[in-house]
């Protein structure tokens, strides 16, 4: 189960979440409760690219086939 970065739509409030991908929607902001979450995308990520970083949105490449693309 990987560790997941998010920032509440609501409140701003930036966490991080032990949840497996596919119960990823099921997460909600400590803070304030909101389910609004937007994964946040920084640092090196598995293909070795560093995803706060690229091109795009956000910093992200958008070359991730598994990726959303990235939410700040």
């Amino acid at each position: 189960m990987p560790l997941l970065d998010f920032k509440c739509r609501a409140c701003g409030h930036r966490f991080e979440e032990l949840v497996s991908l596919n119960h990823e929607g099921e997460v909600a902001c400590p803070k304030c409760g909101s389910r609004e979450l937007a994964r946040v995308y920084e640092g090196p990520c598995a293909f070795g690219a560093s995803c706060g970083k690229g091109q795009g949105a956000g910093g992200c490449s958008g070359s991730c086939a598994h990726c959303k693309g990235c939410s700040h």
